[in-house]
């Protein structure tokens, strides 16, 4: 096939069926990614090369672990699912969409790169390829084994097909899952997309892409996933095929657009370009939410569309630990006689709470006692991808939602969980979730054992659950426990504050606790977000 066949082609396949505008969109017509300058491409295109490697490494990290689960996957219609089982199956597959919808968004992105001329602007048409085709050989080479896995199986297809909001998961989303991967122009996509790379190597070399970081890598993934894609199309393809066939009869009208709809991808593209350090909450509603806060309050946060919502179940994703100024601890711990009581009986018998921390941690206290670089006081512990951090509010409540909750417990225990957190201070970020080794830590990993309860503090008992297999805390459980608990006389946590973002107007609202304890619930990848 020519170049300029494969051209038409890609037209053909890629273009997606036209959708009727949505009433939760946007007033404003997104804007298109490749209107960008080309400098500011290049720097979103690498941002979103980023996103992909997640998405991707994401689905064969969860793939494989439902492998380990086969039998479970290949029940007799006959023995039901324990609730131990539905959820492991659930979770795994939410896990999965969740990595699945991150990699298509990328896709939908840039798939309209065949219409930049690779002459004139080599660089937007190079990346675009690699991105887009890149992202449908990881769909579909994790996605055809998935699928193989769960086909065929009425009650899991039942199971797996339900809404759980909880995990991010709208009502069949499976069934359009199983569209996407075992559609036939899908796979056309996958064979055409493969012989016009061949083509476009020379338009790379020359274009530099190929020297980015983490291109070299990019492209033998996307050698190795389109081979395996491949191998499995051509030696089980008539037989998925047919199954898919009568499937899609049943569960959805014949549409080749996985989950993310044209306007919902175009959309979220577009707060990713433009919004880029524009959070919806603004500086002022967060300093005004600060003089109502506490050392030991949590935070929990969420920034629509940002990488490290990637896998993680749920609207909130993020959780933090408010420390306040050193004045706010020595005003809220120091006097206190619990607290100096036990201060006491530490090492060095230190006078008061913040004296022990300067003396115990003098490397940590000095850098707490610092400024952030808007020249801010550092108020929080977090964990984020740089690590265990002391942070200001404008990295960690200058986002897009923002919830503020307070532990009913003891003085003395809000001072143990900050000194805990001191001590985590500086270790690495958890990338494998693994809540049973404090070497590294995820960021409610820190808040979860930083409350933890022992012989001599009542703390917070926040249940782990079980995700894709792996016993971990999304920062969902804790607002599911506020709301569980809620106006109980043996509640956890009291409301302090919540900051409602709302992308269509571009701000946030103060909300209240009645509107917050149902924000778990969200759905993950909804355009309106309520």
């Amino acid at each position: 096939m020519s170049a300029a066949s494969l051209l038409i082609a890609w037209l053909t396949l890629a273009s997606p069926p036209a959708e009727p505008p949505s009433a939760t969109a946007p007033a404003q017509a997104p804007r298109d990614v490749y209107a960008l300058e080309e400098a500011a491409f290049v720097a979103q295109a690498r941002r979103d090369l980023e996103a992909l490697r997640l998405g991707t490494e994401g689905l064969r990290r969860v793939r494989a672990e439902a492998l380990r689960s086969r039998e479970l996957y290949r029940r007799k219609q006959s023995v039901p699912y324990t609730p131990d089982e539905k959820q492991l199956l659930v979770s795994t597959w939410a896990a999965f969409f969740d990595c699945f919808v991150s990699t298509e968004v990328v896709r939908q992105r840039y798939w309209d790169f065949l219409k930049v001329p690779s002459l004139t602007q080599p660089k937007k048409h190079a990346w675009g390829f690699l991105l887009t085709h890149a992202a449908l050989a990881a769909e579909l080479s994790q996605g055809l084994h998935y699928a193989d896995l769960t086909g065929g199986q009425a009650q899991l297809e039942v199971l797996l097909d339900e809404s759980v909001p909880e995990y991010g998961l709208p009502p069949r989303a499976f069934a359009h899952f199983k569209e996407k991967v075992l559609h036939v122009g899908t796979s056309t996509q996958l064979f055409t997309g493969d012989g016009y790379r061949a083509t476009l190597h020379p338009i790379l070399a020359k274009a530099g892409v190929l020297d980015e970081p983490g291109v070299p890598a990019l492209l033998q993934a996307m050698r190795a996933d389109s081979q395996a894609a491949r191998s499995r199309l051509l030696k089980r393809g008539p037989v998925l095929f047919a199954k898919a066939v009568a499937d899609l009869t049943q569960d959805t009208t014949a549409r080749a657009v996985f989950p993310v709809q044209k306007t919902v991808a175009e959309w979220m593209g577009d707060t990713r370009v433009h919004r880029v350090g524009k959070p919806l909450i603004s500086r002022e509603q967060t300093l005004k939410l600060v003089e109502r806060m506490a050392p030991g309050d949590i935070l929990v946060a969420r920034q629509n569309w940002f990488l490290s919502n990637i896998g993680l179940p749920g609207f909130w994703p993020h959780a933090e630990l408010y420390v306040g100024t050193p004045k706010d601890l020595a005003l809220a711990f120091d006097a206190d006689p619990e607290v100096k009581a036990w201060v006491a009986t530490l090492p060095g018998h230190p006078q008061t709470f913040t004296g022990h921390l300067a003396q115990a941690f003098p490397a940590k206290w000095a850098e707490y006692t610092g400024k952030d670089a808007h020249g801010d006081p550092l108020r929080i512990i977090e964990s984020i991808s740089e690590g265990v951090s002391f942070t200001g509010t404008e990295h960690g409540m200058h986002v897009d939602y923002l919830g503020v909750l307070r532990p009913r417990v003891p003085p003395v225990d809000k001072a143990r969980a900050i000194l805990r957190a001191f001590t985590f201070q500086g270790r690495p970020y958890d990338f494998n979730f693994d809540f049973f080794s404090d070497q590294t830590l995820v960021c409610t990993e820190l808040v979860w054992k930083a409350y933890a309860p022992a012989k001599d503090m009542k703390g917070l008992n926040i249940p782990l659950v079980n995700v894709a297999g792996r016993r971990t805390l999304p920062a969902n459980e804790i607002v599911r426990v506020f709301d569980a608990e809620y106006a109980t006389p043996g509640r956890q946590f009291d409301f302090v504050g919540f900051l409602d973002g709302r992308e269509a107007q571009g701000d946030a609202v103060e909300a209240n606790a009645e509107v917050f304890r149902y924000t778990y619930r969200r759905m993950k990848w909804d355009i309106a977000q309520e």
